[in-house]
């Protein structure tokens, strides 16, 4: 975090760095302020201390000419790129707001969750026609601005193809494997259809609070995306029809060829279903999805915040838990209320739940991050 001695206060060109906003693979981000014209913006910095900097440096420059040639208002846009001091700066659109992940842990009506849907499939139309697969759509790449705008972003594993092209995927994983589609996984040819089935993921997750393929380790999710058939999201979501969980399947099939064979596919269905479902679907769309409903267990008001059940396993207190999950997504996206529901199943301790959550961020700084959020609930139970 915090690489090239850059923070708040300090200048990369013609920029005054404001705020630090985040890092991934390739980069770290910052909101910026441009000297002369005041206008805000953000600043994606090279990574180059990876033992694969040729590689991520391709791939960061690949990003830039991609974005270059995109234009939409559900995409944040690129307004430059330069050289500073021999790190390549990209400058982009700041987008003044939360993920999707993080919008999805504090709670989302059924009509935000289409309306986002239906604003990133128009992105995705958009890039397709252009030849351009994101490869990487998940609810951390979409950004959600305070005018409830959703903003597609991090086109760093994006591909242009010629007309009719198919890309073959690379031995290793792109993307995140909560979202990779089977053909991904199986190292063949890929399309714009497996953006579908990744956007098919995210709304499956939005609608019900829970990935559709999950499982104890790499290996099983994996299995999950090739043999496992999904739970019909109306299924855990008693509120949607069934006509949108329909949908939803049809956009996770395993098969490019049985899916949405465009985005465009895809919007119509939703659409469809907005007028099938009639006053069902309306009557539901003021109703707030509390995603903790199906994942924290359920406490009496009258019981302690922890104690011990029949069987040995430690309970907790769901508002401790909701949390604690809550700091988890910041850093894992939505699937933390599933990391945390495991965790708690299987831990003696606060401590140790806190622990065992905190191996699922992959960067030290971010463990330590988290760790300190959680610190008062350590306090609390006497275990800090």
């Amino acid at each position: 975090m915090l690489c090239y001695g850059v923070g708040p206060g300090t200048q990369v060109g013609s920029y005054e760095v404001l705020a630090f906003l985040g890092n991934g693979g390739m980069g770290e981000v910052y909101k910026v302020r441009h000297i002369i014209s005041q206008r805000i913006e953000a600043i994606k910095l090279l990574l180059t201390s990876s033992d694969r900097s040729v590689e991520v440096a391709d791939r960061f420059l690949r990003e830039i000419r991609v974005l270059a040639n995109l234009c939409h208002p559900n995409i944040a846009g690129l307004h430059t790129a330069f050289h500073h001091e021999n790190q390549l700066i990209m400058v982009m659109e700041f987008v003044d707001g939360m993920n999707l992940g993080e919008r999805l842990a504090r709670g989302m009506k059924l009509q935000d969750s289409l309306e986002y849907t239906r604003q990133a499939l128009s992105a995705l139309e958009y890039a397709h026609s252009r030849e351009v697969i994101h490869r990487d759509i998940k609810p951390s790449n979409i950004m959600i601005d305070n005018a409830g705008r959703a903003k597609l972003l991090d086109f760093g594993l994006a591909r242009v193809t010629s007309p009719g092209a198919r890309l073959t995927s690379s031995r290793s994983l792109l993307g995140s494997v909560h979202y990779i589609s089977p053909e991904q996984i199986r190292g063949e040819t890929m399309d714009a259809r497996s953006d579908l089935y990744a956007l098919g993921v995210t709304l499956y997750e939005l609608l019900t609070g829970c990935l559709p393929i999950q499982g104890d380790s790499l290996s099983a999710i994996i299995r999950g995306h090739l043999e496992t058939e999904p739970q019909s999201p109306s299924s855990l979501n008693h509120g949607i029809s069934r006509s949108l969980s329909e949908v939803v399947l049809h956009a996770l099939k395993k098969n490019p060829d049985d899916r949405f064979q465009s985005a465009t596919e895809f919007l119509a269905a939703l659409g469809t279903v907005r007028l099938e479902s009639g006053a069902d679907l309306e009557m539901t769309l003021d109703r707030t999805l509390d995603v903790s409903e199906w994942h924290t267990p359920k406490h009496d008001s009258a019981e302690p915040a922890s104690h011990t059940s029949d069987h040995g396993a430690l309970k907790y207190d769901k508002a401790v838990l909701e949390d604690i999950s809550l700091q988890l997504a910041n850093y894992v996206g939505p699937i933390a209320k599933v990391i945390v529901k495991r965790a708690s199943g299987s831990s003696s301790s606060l401590r140790e739940l806190c622990d065992k959550v905190a191996q699922e961020i992959d960067s030290e700084n971010y463990r330590k991050s988290f760790l300190t959020s959680v610190r008062k609930h350590l306090r609390a139970s006497g275990e800090f």
